[in-house]
């Protein structure tokens, strides 16, 4: 990067140092009086100069198009030839006639230069393969040779027509420039920057051809104006070396994609001028009476005329060619909307549409829809044990197997990872459904061939549930499908289980609870019953678990056991979680002030959804700031499960218990914690579950004595959970437990039962 830099800097100043030294001496060369032997020598300086300019920028940028700008080095090359030999003969020899050798070298170096650029321009072309601008060149440079030929090549040939090989070489000039003209259209309508290097040969081919023919112009009119000419001749050759030199230049090859809509307006532009030529010619004839070659008109005109029939073709070709591409890319674009791009089956959106669609005409005929859901059955071991490529290579046969199974009509969809499912319809029976689970479980069952060192087994769990005469919708036949399935991998995996009337029935009292769950909320109708939780070494009330009950009208009082499960299948457990935590801080702020002291401290039992959220940050701190307590007094309840399911959880009991609230693991003993990994929970108590408080068991006491050891030693205080007659309270208090909590020390019961003022005392 720093050569580069380097390198263009150089070039910067080379490209302006020719420029402006070359412009000045050539300025001075054909201002001051000096002698014409002293002009042409600084011409043919010049000249030479180019040459090396060319070779110098070509070499010190190294551009894409290196063969391009060495075709026009060896172009001006034949030029400086031609000077310096046109120049010899009438300095040193004298000689005045034409033509000469030097008219040859000139000759020769017009194609060269034109192939240059057109080389130049043919790489800046390089990403668009297109016709277009080559025959658009080509109409605009016939139209400019008719033009030529009517009032230049054909005036010359007829003032030299003594000597045919003279008015040959005159007439060569104007076609010669022609080519330079349709070389500097096409770099002029090319798409790309225009960077200082392509202005500054930009500026060499124009003033290159207008002193061309201003001197053929001068010859034919017998002008005496050859300083004008040389002095535009000269003028080129700097611009020309000057854009050689700059470092811009390699942009002039760099590959343009698409071209620029402001170039292909030039060009339409130039074309329209390019075909009213001859029209204008012949109008010009009419008007004024000028003999005019007439077969030059025509033959002109049919030349533009089939170019612009070919251009028009080629429009044709690529506005059908862009219709069948635009086709073609919706097509594609409708696949990836509706397909997954793994396995090339359809994808969720589209199975959704295409079970509805089913469904529909289900409706229509009267006839049943199936939905299979498959669960592959050991799919996350083959990730795990392999790698994604092997995974994707397992999901793409699977999909292959299912679909050779189905039937003509019905489809396979995948709905992420490893769950399919299968819609089927016009189903006879249930039997039909299980009959082809089955079989798609045998196909899936099979041995897969990953690579040729590899093969695995996965298998399948299949859901099944059957739509009647479209009596049920989408969403709920791909839940029943789902809840199926969730019960076959229960029942073992690599099974087929119906979704039927039962479990129908089960989810519809479900989703009926959840509602009723929704309205109780708002309607009140959860209460909170407080149990006494006592603190051991003063035989005092500490604090209340505050337990929350349902006074469901109609049925009664229900306790947490016939309705939380509900409410914990998904985010409803968060609203009856705020409600208890607001409940129950409300009711400790009422007790403080009837006390006096804020010496109490009330539990509060939290799902693992809840405290798996950010949003328990936020209850918590709403309850707080509302009631007005202090954050000490509040114990969050979580079990260990809810510890077990990620760090969201453990990271949300960190900030709480930054805050000063309390956190206690509840039914310790029932999950997996093993005692030394207590130091890595956020907790400040420890509540032994009610299976170990048991005095009957030798062992159980013996687990009871070894937890409660291990979280003192953890300085983690313990609470023992269901103490239910003396034993137990003498058995808790004996190991060193700080506090019990049990129907023999208090049941659950409403506030206006609690007289907190007056603590219950126990006997020793």
């Amino acid at each position: 990067m720093r050569d580069q830099a380097i390198s263009q800097r150089i070039g910067t100043r080379l490209s302006r140092g020719y420029l402006v030294g070359f412009g000045l001496l050539v300025i001075a060369s054909e201002m001051l009086p000096v002698p014409r032997a002293v002009q042409d020598t600084v011409y043919d300086l010049v000249s030479l100069s180019v040459v090396v300019a060319i070779v110098v920028g070509t070499r010190l940028h190294q551009p894409r198009a290196r063969v391009a700008w060495y075709l026009m080095a060896i172009g001006q090359g034949l030029w400086v030839i031609a000077d310096t030999t046109f120049n010899w003969g009438q300095d040193v020899l004298h000689v005045e006639t034409f033509p000469t050798i030097s008219d040859g070298f000139y000759l020769l170096g017009y194609p060269v230069l034109a192939a240059g650029i057109a080389l130049l321009v043919k790489d800046r072309m390089r990403a668009r393969r297109d016709l277009g601008p080559f025959l658009d060149t080509a109409t605009v440079t016939a139209g400019l040779c008719l033009l030529s030929w009517i009032l230049l090549a054909r005036p010359t040939i007829e003032s030299l027509h003594q000597s045919p090989g003279a008015a040959a070489v005159a007439a060569a000039y104007p076609a010669m420039d022609i080519l330079l003209v349709g070389a500097l259209i096409r770099l002029v309508s090319s798409p790309g920057g225009r960077s200082p290097a392509f202005r500054m040969l930009l500026a060499a081919l124009a003033l290159l051809i207008t002193a061309d023919t201003l001197s053929v112009a001068f010859d034919l009119f017998a002008t005496n104006t050859v300083s004008v000419v040389e002095y535009l001749w000269l003028l080129s050759y700097v611009a020309w070396g000057s854009a050689a030199m700059h470092p811009s230049m390699t942009e002039l090859s760099d590959p343009v994609s698409s071209p620029e809509l402001h170039f292909r307006g030039l060009r339409l532009l130039a074309v329209v001028l390019a075909t009213l030529i001859s029209p204008a010619i012949l109008a010009v004839h009419e008007v004024t009476g000028v003999t005019v070659d007439v077969w030059a008109v025509i033959i002109g005109s049919v030349v533009m005329f089939l170019l612009v029939v070919m251009r028009m073709s080629l429009a044709i070709e690529q506005i059908a060619a862009a219709h069948e591409a635009l086709e073609k890319l919706q097509d594609e674009l409708a696949v990836q909307a509706t397909h997954d791009p793994l396995t090339g089956l359809a994808n969720r959106t589209q199975s959704m549409r295409l079970l509805a669609g089913s469904l529909g005409r289900s409706r229509r005929s009267g006839t049943t829809t199936g939905v299979l859901f498959i669960d592959l059955d050991g799919f996350k071991d083959v990730n795990d044990s392999h790698g994604h490529r092997s995974g994707d290579a397992v999901l793409r046969q699977v999909a292959l197997r299912m679909g050779e199974e189905i039937r003509e009509g019905d489809f396979v969809g995948r709905l992420g990872g490893d769950e399919f499912v299968v819609g089927i319809e016009d189903v006879t029976d249930e039997a039909d459904a299980i009959a082809l689970a089955d079989r798609l479980i045998a196909a899936i069952s099979k041995e897969i061939v990953v690579d040729e060192t590899l093969n695995v087994r996965v298998g399948a769990s299949v859901g099944i549930a059957l739509g009647r005469g479209g009596e049920t919708s989408v969403e709920t036949l791909l839940n029943e499908a789902d809840l199926a399935v969730y019960r076959a991998k229960a029942a073992g995996r690599g099974c087929a289980l119906l979704f039927g009337g039962d479990a129908r029935a089960a989810l519809k009292r479900h989703h009926d609870t959840e509602l009723a769950i929704v309205e109780a909320i708002a309607r009140n109708e959860l209460v909170l019953h407080y149990q006494p939780i006592v603190n051991l070494h003063t035989s005092e009330v500490d604090g209340f678990e505050a337990l929350v009950r349902w006074d469901r009208p109609g049925i009664g009082l229900l306790h947490p056991a016939q309705f939380l499960p509900i409410a914990e299948s998904s985010d409803l457990i968060c609203d009856l979680d705020a409600w208890v935590l607001q409940t129950a801080v409300t009711q400790l702020a009422a007790w403080n002030e009837e006390r006096g002291d804020r010496e109490l401290q009330m539990a509060v039992n939290i799902s693992g959804r809840h405290i798996s959220r950010q949003r328990i940050r936020h209850d918590v701190a709403a309850a707080l700031g509302v009631t007005g307590i202090d954050p000490g007094q509040l114990v969050i309840e979580v079990t260990e499960t809810a510890l077990m399911d990620g760090s969201a959880a453990a990271d949300n009991l960190e900030v709480l218990r930054g805050t000063g609230v309390v956190v206690s693991l509840d039914d310790f003993g029932t999950g997996y914690q093993s005692s030394t990994q207590l130091l890595r929970l956020p907790v400040d108590l420890l509540k032994i579950d009610r299976q170990y408080v048991d005095t009957g068991s030798p062992a159980t006491r013996s687990l009871l004595e070894l937890m409660v050891k291990a979280a003192q030693a953890f300085g983690v205080r313990v609470v023992a959970e269901g103490v239910e007659h003396q034993d137990q309270l003498d058995l808790v208090r004996r190991l060193g437990c700080e506090y019990a909590q049990g129907y023999y020390l208090g049941m659950p019961v409403p506030a206006e039962r609690l007289h907190p003022r007056e603590p219950r005392m126990l006997s020793a």
